[in-house]
């Protein structure tokens, strides 16, 4: 993601089929400005991957301390400890390169285990040189079971609120599209290599991450 420094992309950190969730925003009635999508393999049970979208604490590890540019990656998350159920709100702060920070305030919209998981995002984006930069984000995670184990898809839907940034400029975005969704699969793929570690059986017969 070398070519990320240079561009201080929207990068949806912990990230989310975009405008469907049970959140009913305004947002549904248009369409985004733009959609990335990743999707990867996971030899982990369906289960396994759920358990650990579900729980946030996870999303610090995946997006955060794996990233692989530590210019973009999520910094902070305030969550409630217990897996995450649709209403629940969390809190979280990104880096975004050229010392730009993300502060994020989300709620979850959907929550099915070893099925989908999804939350809306309202960003704000702190520019040096620019005013702060308001936007809404729409995440959704889809697992699919596999006969290995599970395919994630993430989607995650756009929408500028005040103004559109230089980097979501007719011109600019087929590139943002391809920087970010290439920083994203790399995030997926964290997430996929998190739920094959910890998965374990539990009593009720489903799998989650081992807790410390």
């Amino acid at each position: 993601m070398t070519a990320l420094r240079r561009l201080p992309i929207v990068l949806p950190r912990s990230g989310t089929a975009p405008g469907t969730g049970q959140g009913g925003t305004a947002m549904n009635q248009r369409p985004p400005i733009i959609t990335f999508r990743a999707s990867v393999p996971a030899t982990a049970s369906p289960d396994a991957a759920y358990a650990v979208l579900a729980d946030l604490s996870t999303h610090l590890v995946w997006t955060g301390e794996r990233a692989p540019d530590k210019n973009f990656r999520l910094l902070a998350l305030e969550a409630p400890p217990a897996p995450a159920t649709v209403g629940d709100r969390f809190s979280s702060k990104g880096a975004n390169g050229f010392s730009m920070t993300f502060f994020d305030s989300s709620v979850v919209v959907e929550a099915e285990r070893g099925t989908r998981f999804g939350f809306d995002t309202e960003s704000r984006l702190e520019r040096k040189h620019r005013p702060t930069w308001l936007a809404h984000f729409e995440h959704r995670y889809t697992i699919t079971a596999t006969g290995a184990g599970a395919s994630i898809d993430y989607t995650c839907g756009v929408w500028p609120l005040n103004y559109l940034p230089w980097w979501l400029s007719p011109a600019l975005r087929p590139m943002t599209h391809t920087l970010v969704e290439r920083a994203v699969r790399k995030n997926m793929e964290n997430l996929a290599a998190l739920a094959e570690a910890t998965g374990q059986r539990l009593p009720d017969g489903t799998e989650g991450p081992i807790r410390a």
